[in-house]
């Protein structure tokens, strides 16, 4: 990255998947997509044919495997009785229908805990909705059906095969936006960020990972500045103290806080892998937090929780004295 220039934001898959069906409908090489929080943004088509369209994901500055990927979308009129087991039947726009598929490199869940269920395709709630959100004018039954040429190769490279995604990547994105948390010069925003907040007088910040953990923490602590950190918690934690904020609250989910009681510096996913058995003896068989929290009694997950943000806040202490962490879920909702 050239020194001082601002990073970029790219789109998500999910993003890419509403453009390519837009392009389908209206026939035309650029298309304006609506996200969920009414921006929108102009993107271009890479492929344009009678029913069947494809964009070029764009992760902008944010190292992202499926960087450049063709993501295609087939869209016809259909019956409801196409309907199979493993699609997505989503009401749309004023009684219209639109029937979701994932085709050639696109996974299929075979385990619980991901946020879609085993047997499903790997198209997540937020693409989905962005989806209605576009095609709110359609009329009658549709199937879309979404191919990633290369996308059983790029699930390699990513967590899919560990999380028992079979078949291809996941098409994701809720706000349908990438930001860069995870390109390394995005940790010396996050320092000049919490530099900003300390010489204005503040001496507390809530340090959130994303945008889900931002937006509740921004809820549940009113008046408080946030700073959207990504994978950078030790860097943003020195940074804090060195700027000499006093109290720093750190919004998670459950996987980053798995992480965090691992005591890693930075919690990219393609530099660390979770190992569950590890840290928590007995749960071997369970393949990320969410699969824990489907297999197991309610309460026990909870006392696991417990002894995870035990952990990771003496880790995290490290590098801040003055930490304390908020575990919210995928919904936003405060889990301890």
């Amino acid at each position: 990255m050239e020194q001082g220039r601002e990073l970029r934001c790219g789109f998500t898959t999910g993003t890419a998947v509403a453009a390519a069906a837009l392009a389908v409908l209206r026939q035309c090489r650029t298309v304006e997509v609506e996200l969920p929080k009414h921006e929108k943004l102009l993107i271009p088509v890479h492929r344009l044919a009678a029913g069947s369209a494809s964009v070029l994901k764009d992760a902008g500055d944010d190292p992202d495997v499926t960087h450049g990927a063709e993501i295609q979308v087939a869209l016809r009129p259909a019956e409801l009785s196409e309907a199979r087991p493993e699609d997505y039947v989503e009401p749309c726009g004023d009684g219209g229908t639109l029937i979701v598929r994932g085709g050639q490199g696109v996974g299929l869940a075979t385990r619980p805990g991901l946020a879609v269920p085993p047997g499903k395709w790997a198209v997540n709630p937020g693409p989905r909705r962005i989806l209605k959100q576009n095609l709110s004018d359609l009329k009658g039954v549709w199937l879309l059906v979404i191919t990633v040429p290369d996308g059983e190769k790029l699930a390699e490279q990513t967590l899919n095969p560990k999380l028992g995604i079979v078949g291809g990547i996941s098409i994701l994105g809720n706000s349908g936006i990438v930001r860069p948390y995870s390109n390394a010069a995005y940790a010396a925003s996050v320092a000049l960020q919490l530099r900003s907040i300390a010489a204005s007088g503040g001496r507390e910040v809530v340090l959130s990972t994303g945008n889900r953990t931002a937006e509740a923490a921004e809820r549940d602590w009113p008046g408080i500045p946030v700073v959207r950190i990504g994978d950078f918690i030790k860097a943003s934690l020195l940074a804090a103290r060195k700027a000499g904020v006093e109290r720093v609250l750190v919004a998670c989910m459950p996987g980053k806080l798995f992480k965090y009681a691992c005591g890693y510096e930075n919690t990219h996913a393609h530099k660390v892998e979770m190992n569950l058995e590890e840290l928590l003896p007995g749960t071997g068989d369970f393949k990320s937090m969410g699969e824990l929290a489907a297999g197991l009694p309610d309460d026990r997950y909870r006392d696991i929780l417990k002894r995870l943000e035990a952990l990771a806040a003496g880790q995290l202490g490290r590098w801040h004295g003055g930490v304390e962490i908020i575990l919210y879920n995928a919904q936003g909702e405060r889990l301890i």
